[in-house]
């Protein structure tokens, strides 16, 4: 009798730990927000620049080499392109895009496209250099405010 009084202890009290344990993963999970400045080097666009951020849920990340989040993933971005702000709700092929691109859990493109001519890839190519910075502690922005 004592024997199985002890395992039905020992159950109770993984069960316990195994539930206590459950919101831990959610309580780590934190919006990551990086702001960011483009530069325009050449072209058409020479001499201007853009700024914005964007924000993610960084517990959508799995931390494999390449990854890609998109809106359905909580991907929130806005920029100020030609002193008009834009969400990624304005993006032309929402709700599939924009997307952020990750090499090793590291932001490296975002695909974000207002334009009504042809998506192109901007972001760090072409005499469009982007600057990234994160910003500090955890923030929710409700809306475009740059």
């Amino acid at each position: 009798m004592c024997g199985s009084r002890w395992s039905y202890q020992s159950a109770i009290a993984s069960i316990v730990l195994s539930i206590t344990l459950l919101p831990v993963r959610m309580v780590t999970a934190k919006p990551i927000t990086y702001d960011f400045t483009v530069n325009v080097v050449q072209g058409a666009l020479k001499d201007k620049s853009f700024k914005g951020f964007f924000t993610y849920d960084d517990e959508k990340l799995a931390g494999s080499e390449t990854e890609v989040l998109g809106v359905g993933e909580g991907l929130r971005v806005c920029m100020d392109f030609f002193e008009k702000i834009h969400s990624e709700k304005d993006d032309v092929d929402y709700p599939q895009y924009p997307q952020l691109s990750f090499k090793e859990g590291k932001p490296e493109t975002l695909d974000f496209w207002v334009e009504p001519s042809q998506r192109r890839i901007w972001w760090n190519v072409n005499g469009w250099e982007v600057e990234i910075s994160p910003r500090q502690g955890e923030q929710i922005i409700a809306d475009c405010q740059l």
